[in-house]
């Protein structure tokens, strides 16, 4: 059985698993809904997605399937439905919980030589989780922009004082 196949999982209730085996077979890329599947997508601007992702691998925290959208500057993560009710307005980020999200085949990621709009940083598989923890990812996100912000705060006058 090919990978693409086996990702069909996550897909399940978002869209026609054949249409979807079909189109990835066939190496096209396919719309599924978003919010029909038991997921949503947060997006996240690129740098603070790649720290926020480190931060959870240095921690072990299963990741889902995460892709990579260079034309709008964003990662954009699988996350469980739900989650855009509880998002906090954290600046860049944005939680889709309705529309659709176009999805390369399994086998796109960044490694792969062929270049696409979107690929997968980490793409859907047997091993790899329907969707990453919502409540991880969220302090993941807010200490990456915490940690890109700091350059840009103000000394307190005890710490200029060391």
């Amino acid at each position: 059985m090919n990978s693409s196949h086996r990702s069909l999982t996550w897909t399940a209730a978002g869209a026609p698993g054949i249409e979807v085996r079909r189109r990835w077979n066939a190496g096209q890329e396919t719309d599924l809904p978003i919010g029909l599947a038991p997921w949503e997508i947060l997006r996240v601007t690129t740098p603070v997605a790649v720290e926020a992702l480190a931060r959870m691998r240095a921690r072990a925290v299963p990741l889902g399937p995460v892709l990579n959208n260079p034309p709008r500057r964003t990662v954009e993560i699988l996350v469980p439905s739900g989650t855009a009710a509880a998002w906090p307005a954290l600046p860049g980020t944005r939680c889709v919980e309705r529309g659709l999200i176009r999805c390369p085949p399994p086998h796109i990621t960044a490694v792969c030589g062929r270049r696409t709009a979107r690929y997968w940083i980490i793409p859907p598989g047997p091993t790899v989780p329907e969707t990453t923890d919502s409540d991880a990812l969220c302090e993941a996100v807010t200490e990456a922009i915490a940690h890109a912000a700091r350059p840009f705060l103000p000394i307190s006058p005890r710490r200029a004082a060391r």
